[in-house]
């Protein structure tokens, strides 16, 4: 049995998911050498779906990218909108920072901050789950220590001897650097993420493209997406694409969409993330969420945001 409030918070680890994401191993006669995470690996010409599959589960990217978003000093433009149902906004906040790091530390500075609407509580603390979660993963306070060692690709951590929150934030994790992956402890949808696992494979599509990212950078756009013919209560990602560079096999995008209606909360959202590859290192450029979630008895949120890095150093030592 499931309690109003413990469907409340699996909702918003689901909502706060968004918040970030994640690629190898094959064989045949011709390869190339190339980086596809942060490790060097050897890729064939002439893909086929499992090829991207794989990469795509042991891809350790955006797990490294996020970690160097407290790595790497660099500046922020943030700007989160917060809409009624009717999509109407009531809320926004422009935030401008810079991110500091020494390379065994980091620390924030917020340089501009403007608020219109109903954003914060009276006692300064957010109104709105999302956008908590938004500074709890991206403006940690104070100092903190920084470092990006990723050995392999995220897998959930056991839950016991965890905390409660410990454990929401460890299933958050998982479904923000793992994407196809199974999620413990998430009730009506956990296994429906493992898109990549035998059972859910028949209810989409995959393909590989040869295209332009932004009309400039040849790339494969490896899509997975539902197939039309599926009904929705079937699936809960919608979408998931990642975008190669062709010349390299570095990352360079990747969008996701769900969307799923239950018995205990329905949601809908959309994220995209790009990444340059600066210093050797995955590095975060472009983060944008667009979603919007209900649980009975609770207000729902509707809430856009988009964080844009960019002046990116090497760490301050």
């Amino acid at each position: 049995m499931f309690h109003n409030k413990n469907i409340y918070f699996y909702l918003r680890i689901i909502s706060a998911f968004l918040l970030l994401h994640n690629s190898s191993i094959f064989a045949q006669n011709v390869y190339d050498t190339a980086i596809v995470d942060t490790v060097a690996i050897k890729y064939r010409k002439g893909f086929v779906v499992d090829d991207f599959i794989q990469m795509t589960k042991v891809d350790t990217s955006f797990f490294r990218a996020f970690k160097n978003l407290k790595m790497f000093p660099h500046i922020s433009n943030n700007e989160i909108e917060i809409f009624d149902k009717e999509w109407s906004e009531v809320g926004r906040i422009t935030r401008n920072a810079n991110h500091f790091s020494n390379g065994i530390e980091g620390w924030i500075e917020i340089t501009k901050e403007k608020t219109n609407g109903k954003v914060y509580k009276k006692n300064g603390t957010h109104k709105y789950f999302t956008a908590e979660m938004y500074d709890k993963v991206f403006f940690e306070k104070g100092t903190f220590p920084v470092n990006n060692n990723v050995k392999n690709s995220y897998s959930q951590e056991k839950m016991k001897g965890l905390s409660t929150k410990d454990k929401y934030y460890e299933k958050l994790k998982t479904f923000m650097f793992s994407p196809g992956t199974k999620i413990k402890g998430v009730p009506f949808i956990g296994k429906k993420l493992d898109i990549f696992s035998e059972r859910m494979k028949k209810y989409y599509d995959f393909t590989i493209k040869e295209t332009f990212f932004r009309d400039t950078v040849p790339c494969y756009k490896f899509s997975c997406t539902k197939k039309q013919d599926v009904t929705n209560n079937k699936v809960t990602i919608t979408r998931l694409i990642t975008f190669y560079d062709r010349r390299t096999m570095k990352i360079i995008a990747r969008s996701y969409a769900l969307k799923d209606i239950t018995p205990l909360f329905s949601f809908n959202m959309s994220m995209f993330i790009e990444l340059n590859y600066d210093f050797d290192e995955y590095l975060p450029v472009t983060i944008k969420y667009n979603g919007e979630w209900d649980v009975p008895f609770k207000k729902g949120e509707r809430i856009k945001f988009e964080m844009r890095c960019s002046e990116y150093r090497i760490t301050e030592n």
